[in-house]
């Protein structure tokens, strides 16, 4: 059977504003009642929004829904212009009134912004941003900036800078005060409102310390897709991916010898690979035969040299490109003591994930390790894959690299099943001789039966001028379920996707690199655009969902 829906999709304007910004905060249950989960709101201000002709000598005042956490919420709190230091707060209650110290500009417009960071005592978030604005003379800015940023766990944390752009078009977050700035809701959406026209270029920025200015490298950083011109009656729009970036080459920060076969290095910032020699001082050198980045993060590795290191001094030159792509080396001193590897092997991946549920039916499985390993006895004998109480497959082993063992099953699965891995430990040893266990390791997964699958067929129309990469994120975690690349204006599809609700992604790939690009500042080169569709897509078992994808034309 066949399904058929077409979703009118992001468009910019008002279509686009009503969507993002129809929601409004609640008031908390009263004492006694239910948990209160409800974040803080802005219930009267002063000056009214919108309001012409305030008085240049005066004082604003926000009246919250409840008590909240003051520091929160002046950390949250955002003028436009800024006075940095010529305002002073005055807490009464519910309510905060802005002492500004000095006469405000004459014919300026002034905005407000209480972003979605902004806690009650219980610290529930407000969750989105509350913005007003009013001006000292007859006429109020109405230019606004819309946009939304993915890739980070926690979207309201992130602060959105704006800059007008002077004559020369260079700005830097990490030295320059931003003329606006607000913060995201929970959703990663966000819109600036009340700017004054004019040509504009935005970041989103991680500001972890809140000191309006971008600390690299543990400060994320969001570079634009383009510049952008506002005025008032139109609304560009801007993507965001935040990334670390820094400002000086990858380099070792520390070295350590773990034992006689593994050396941990520790990186001033996250590099994408490693490889390298140990060397000793009487000339000789050791091969680094593995490396990997440690779960904490990719500025920690772990290396494994192919020949156990006698005690002594060596020097690990250590080479390899960065997160973006850039090369990079270096060397340190490691001490090596007389401390042989003692520790067995563990599992730190496998594919299908252990206890998950596959799509499609896997030709290969396959187990990676901690340190490299080798397969020491008959693996006919020692590895086995059980579906159900009698069912027994035989399976290959084969060491595809040092930590990786990949088993071909036979005869090969089948889908609408489950399967269990089953592997003799004793059979698996490190370099060291150290057995991976005792008796058996086992990892377990599914394979989903066709009939509980549907298909995402579409259709991206509007100005093509590189290809589109649509991506199918689940809703709970935003994790790739499916992809497709469409070369231009045209149809794709997407099959094997289990029956859900889905969002879609879609990145115009300006490289045609398959993947997103996130840019850089210096030099400055824009990131790739993307759209995150606002509506969720459901998709039923056995049928096609149509969707009509219209990409919003470059402002």
């Amino acid at each position: 059977m066949r399904f058929r829906r077409s979703i009118g999709w992001i468009a910019l304007g008002a279509a686009l504003g009503a969507a993002l910004w129809s929601s409004c905060a609640k008031v908390g249950a009263p004492p006694g009642g239910a948990e209160d989960k409800t974040g803080p709101s802005l219930i009267e201000f002063y000056p009214q929004s919108n309001a012409l002709l305030v008085l240049r000598r005066m004082t604003a005042r926000l009246v919250f829904s409840e008590p909240v956490n003051r520091a929160s919420v002046e950390a949250a709190l955002f003028l436009s212009p800024d006075p940095r230091e010529r305002v002073r707060y005055r807490w009464r209650g519910r309510a905060l009134q802005l002492i500004f110290l000095d006469s405000l500009e004459a014919e300026r417009t002034y905005v407000i912004s209480v972003g979605s960071q902004a806690k009650d005592l219980r610290g529930n978030p407000a969750g989105i941003t509350n913005t007003i604005a009013f001006s000292t003379g007859e006429h109020i800015d109405r230019g606004r900036i819309d946009g939304w940023l993915s890739g980070v766990s926690s979207p309201q944390a992130v602060s959105l800078w704006a800059y007008l752009l002077p004559g020369d078009s260079d700005v830097n977050p990490a030295g320059q005060d931003a003329d606006y700035r607000l913060q995201s809701g929970r959703d990663g959406r966000f819109r600036f409102e009340y700017l004054k026209a004019g040509p504009y270029r935005v970041f989103a920025v991680d500001d972890r310390n809140q000191d309006g200015r971008w600390n690299p490298p543990g400060e994320r950083l969001g570079i634009p897709s383009w510049d952008v011109n506002v005025t008032d009656s139109t609304m560009p729009w801007v993507s965001f991916r935040p990334a670390e970036f820094d400002t000086v080459p990858a380099q070792i920060r520390n070295v350590r010898a773990v034992n006689q076969r593994q050396i941990d290095v520790r990186m001033n910032r996250s590099v994408a690979s490693l490889a390298g020699w140990v060397l000793a001082e009487s000339g000789d050198s050791v091969a680094v035969m593995d490396a990997y980045a440690d779960t904490s993060g990719r500025d920690a590795w772990h290396a494994f040299p192919k020949e156990p290191l006698a005690p002594g001094l060596y020097q690990l030159a250590a080479s390899g490109v960065d997160i973006f792509g850039k090369p990079w080396e270096d060397r340190d001193t490691v001490d090596v003591h007389e401390r042989p590897d003692t520790t067995r092997p563990h599992i730190l991946e496998t594919a299908p994930r252990d206890r998950s549920t596959a799509t499609r039916v896997p030709d290969t499985l396959t187990v990676v390790f901690d340190e490299p390993v080798t397969v020491s006895v008959d693996s006919a004998q020692s590895f086995r894959l059980i579906s159900g109480a009698t069912d027994t497959s035989v399976t290959t082993c084969l060491l595809a690299a040092p930590r990786v063992l990949s088993f071909v099953p036979s005869p090969p699965l089948e889908a609408a099943k489950t399967y269990t891995l089953l592997m003799d430990a004793r059979a698996i040893r490190d370099l060291s001789g150290n057995a991976a266990g005792d008796s058996l390791l086992s990892f377990s997964f599914s394979i989903l039966s066709p009939d509980s699958m549907g298909t995402l067929i579409g259709r991206i129309a509007g100005d093509a001028q590189a290809p589109y990469v649509v991506s199918a994120l689940t809703l709970r975690d935003r994790q790739i379920a499916g992809r497709a690349t469409v070369a231009g204006n045209g149809k794709f599809i997407i099959g094997s996707l289990p029956a859900g609700p889905y969002l879609l992604d879609v990145v115009s790939d300006v490289d045609r690199n398959g993947d997103y690009t996130f840019g850089s500042l210096r030099p400055l080169q824009m990131s790739e655009p993307f759209i995150l569709l606002s509506d969720t897509v459901t998709i039923r078992a056995r049928w096609e969902c149509e969707q009509r994808m219209d990409w919003p034309p470059n402002p």
